[in-house]
């Protein structure tokens, strides 16, 4: 680590030697030029603990790419055996509602992003909301103020819109242009007792440059004629963003921030600010925005966006956690799934990648489906079953018919939410639709009607009903004795049989699915409202069946099957 001036082991500070002090001075009458050049290693600073924050605003929602970056933050400090500390910046007064707070808390307890300082754990470096901490702010402002760091400006609204717009004019970067920054104490003391609102402002040199080498981005530089004195307290008393995020990071020891890049250009005063108080600057890791697939930053009208939404549509933290970290990170190899302790093990901030990650639904559906999959059977069944019971589909959450039928449907099932449609297709009964289908004409033209006719009368004479009471067993030795009967077998008479008890052409291994919907039928097992067509419904449906306009071509009456139909 090279060695710095001012005792700020992590800036190092290059400029002409006899403007340095000249820096530091109260009230120059010139600024001159100075470099800025913040060195970084991945690995901590100078030995020192590793500490990183994620600073949610409860304005809204957690976004997922807030999301993104809290769980970066809570990787890269578990991987270094640091801490990750979770402060709420709440300075929005307007906005900022404890409601949302609450939502942001919720939603990163849901994901397993658990934090060793902040809300509701406390610390040594509290308190942890910023809403809390304004004396400390006023404090060190007041040290600027004292230093000539910073100055009083009592530049009027309207003044300042006329600044811009001549900047504007002049095509020039619309920067305050200094009016009170060189005022006597006599001009500051009279708009003093006049009452006059101001603001404290930051005196930033003309000329110069910073240059940080950011963690992620590598090398990235500003010129400082392009900044212009900034406000760091407003004349209402309120300290502004950059000024707050600077003294919460200091005094909060934070070695790393690690935050999404469009906070990129706030390093700049961020930076100036720990040097004028004399703090050690952090490293700098600009993460990637998270994009929509037509490029565009990711927002409402491309969907969901907060972690709330996915939670309700019935994803898993673990395939939400797992998705959010390949958003601009890999472990170098093909593979892509992880839990949350296989990715505190692989990550690392070398791997993430400067290029914008596009946010793909379908992919995250994929993920939450293998995460889904391979959850213990009980849990998974568990957490499907309440769902169904929830949805209003199932009387009861548990239960031999719950057990098998999640056994059967589960490959179908991405999202919790889908088992729902899985579920009704299964119970659902649409033959007429499915025999009018064009995809129907082969199994229909293979003598369907009289398929239909033999099942029909093994159904009254009770062979059906005895065989499936048997459960699989029984009914898959009456389908291989209803085969020789009727000389068929293989596809020949496995389709005609889906065909006719199911109502459709394709589905999940099908002598299951008839054991299920036969014991669907059972009392106390499906809810009313879930229109269930049982089996002896779907009996009555055949022997009502007008296969002669079948064969026409002609429409046939759906009737019988309005509620299979739906």
């Amino acid at each position: 680590m090279a060695s710095l001036v001012f005792n700020t082991p992590w800036l190092r500070v290059r400029s002409l030697p006899e403007l340095a002090p000249t820096f530091l001075r109260r009230r120059q009458s010139s600024r001159r030029c100075f470099s800025v050049v913040a060195c970084s290693s991945p690995g901590g600073n100078g030995g020192d603990p590793v500490r990183v924050r994620f600073a949610p605003s409860p304005t809204g929602n957690l976004h997922v790419g807030g999301a993104r970056t809290a769980l970066f933050n809570y990787l890269f400090a578990r991987s270094k055996g640091g801490k990750f500390v979770l402060r709420v910046e709440d300075t929005d007064l307007e906005r900022s509602t404890r409601e949302s707070e609450a939502a942001v808390l919720q939603d990163l307890e849901w994901l397993g992003l658990d934090w060793d300082e902040g809300p509701g754990v406390g610390g040594d470096f509290g308190p942890y909301r910023q809403s809390e901490r304004n004396a400390l702010y006023k404090q060190y402002a007041e040290k600027l103020l004292e230093s000539g760091q910073v100055y009083r400006c009592f530049c009027s609204s309207e003044e300042l819109v006329k600044m811009k717009e001549i900047a504007k004019l002049k095509q020039l970067p619309p920067v305050y242009t200094g009016k009170w920054a060189t005022a006597s104490d006599a001009e500051v003391e009279q708009e003093l007792e006049k009452g006059t609102p101001f603001t404290y402002r930051f005196r930033v040199p003309k000329e110069g440059s910073l240059k940080i080498n950011d963690l992620i981005r590598g090398e990235v530089s500003w010129n400082l004629d392009t900044l212009g004195d900034f406000v760091v307290m407003r004349s209402n008393g309120q300290p502004v963003y950059n000024f707050c995020v600077t003294v919460d990071d200091a005094t909060m020891a934070i070695s790393h921030v690690i935050r999404a890049e469009e906070h990129l250009p706030n390093t700049l005063r961020q930076a100036l600010i720990y040097k004028a108080l004399e703090f050690p600057m952090p490293q700098f890791a600009h993460v990637s925005l998270i994009l929509a697939p037509d490029r565009s930053k990711l927002s409402k009208r491309h969907g969901a966006t907060s972690v709330g939404q996915y939670r309700e549509m019935g994803f898993l933290p673990q395939g939400m956690v797992n998705y959010l970290a390949l958003l601009g990170w890999g472990d170098g190899t093909e593979n892509e799934f992880f839990t949350l302790e296989q990715l505190v093990e692989k990550f690392s901030i070398e791997r993430v990648n400067k290029s914008g990650a596009i946010f793909d639904s379908t992919k995250l559906r994929w993920m939450n489906g293998l995460h889904l999959k391979a959850l213990p059977s009980e849990k998974l069944t568990k957490l499907v079953g309440e769902q169904w019971k929830s949805a209003g589909i199932l009387t009861e959450s548990e239960g031999s018919f719950v057990d098998e039928a999640v056994e059967l449907l589960k490959d179908g099932i991405d999202v919790v939410t889908d088992s729902d449609n899985v579920l009704l297709n299964l119970l659902s009964y649409p033959l007429h639709a499915t025999l009018a289908s064009p995809e129907a004409k082969p199994a229909v033209e293979d003598k369907l009607r009289e398929v239909a006719a033999s099942l029909v009368a093994a159904y009254d004479s009770g062979e059906i009903p005895r065989a499936l009471a048997e459960g699989q067993s029984g009914w898959q030795k009456w389908v291989k004795a209803f085969g020789k009967s009727t000389k068929r077998k293989g596809k020949s008479l496995f389709m005609p049989l889906r065909v006719l008890l199911t109502g459709k052409l394709h589905g999940p291994e099908m002598a299951t699915s008839i054991v299920l919907i036969h014991k669907a039928g059972s009392p106390g097992i499906v809810a009313p409202q879930a229109e269930f067509v049982s089996m002896e419904e779907r009996f009555k449906i055949l022997r009502e069946m007008d296969w002669e306009a079948l064969n026409k071509g002609e429409s046939v009456p759906l009737e019988s099957t309005a509620a299979a139909s739906t």
